[in-house]
């Protein structure tokens, strides 16, 4: 298996640099479909160079990644696409409907349970990332550790989920 190293530069901070394992091999659609298929992520962030840096850590595991600008975007984009994705990462800084307001509705007033959601967080509080597990999140990411986190985080959710199959040696992590 061979990585891929991405650097993407943001101006005034040092560039991040990832480097990424290859592609995971394409998984069956949760709409139940027979063919095999890349993984479908949608992504909720506002800030546009995150899109861009979250979402090449996404597409560089296998990912197809959508993503939206605010929460209400975001809750049209997943009711359009709802059986083709995989997973949902969900900044809590959205704005129109923010991350909280997202995942209180996908989970209460929606009802869906089956949709792995993974939310991304600037240093989350042991509190808040208890809350935010409590509302029905898969995992809370500290998006101070980088692309490359969010990118081992939503694998370890799909894998629990039964989702995908491990390609390497993915460390656990402790519960969020």
């Amino acid at each position: 298996m061979s990585a891929t190293t991405i650097s993407l530069s943001n101006p005034g901070a040092a560039p991040p640099e990832l480097v990424l394992p290859a592609r995971p091999e394409p998984v069956e659609g949760r709409g139940g479909t027979a063919r095999k298929r890349r993984p479908r992520a949608l992504l909720l962030d506002h800030d546009p160079f995150s899109v861009r840096l979250l979402g090449a850590a996404l597409r560089c595991r296998g990912f197809d990644v959508a993503s939206a600008a605010d929460g209400q975007e975001g809750v049209r984009a997943l009711l359009d696409e709802l059986l083709q994705l995989d997973v949902l990462v969900v900044s809590l800084g959205l704005p129109v409907r923010d991350g909280w307001a997202v995942l209180r509705l996908i989970r209460g007033a929606g009802g869906e349970r089956d949709l792995p959601v993974v939310v991304a967080a600037d240093g989350p509080p042991d509190a808040v990332r208890a809350q935010l597990r409590a509302l029905g999140a898969d995992a809370v990411v500290d998006l101070r550790a980088g692309p490359g986190a969010l990118a081992d985080e939503v694998e370890r959710v799909l894998c629990r989920a039964g989702r995908t199959q491990p390609r390497g040696p993915l460390a656990p992590r402790r519960a969020a």
